[in-house]
């Protein structure tokens, strides 16, 4: 009985790796898009952290984001997903590319 144990709870950490990885990739294509479409440079992504949201209860992974408007300067954003869809995105004031 332990070792069936054992191996659905290996099966569970590789199926949750692997959605991590699935969502990570969906995240890189949804801001690479987003940035093509406001005329953007994505320099970087990357995991920062998860929490609970409330109201309905979720849970919610949060990455942080850099980006460019004029190619000199960069600065800094969030993107927030719901398991694969996205919860939203803020971003700071910028210069706009002329």
């Amino acid at each position: 009985m332990g070792e069936m144990l054992g191996i659905l709870l290996l099966g569970a950490i590789g199926w949750a790796f692997w959605q991590q990885r699935r969502q990570a990739e969906l995240a890189w294509q949804y801001m690479r898009r987003y940035c093509q479409h406001h005329d953007l440079q994505l320099l970087s992504l990357a995991r920062t952290h998860r929490a609970l949201g409330h109201k309905p209860l979720r849970l919610l992974t949060y990455y942080q984001f850099e980006f460019s408007s004029d190619g000199d300067s960069h600065y800094q954003g969030q993107l927030c997903m719901q398991g694969l869809h996205v919860a939203g995105v803020e971003l700071p004031p910028h210069r706009l590319p002329s």
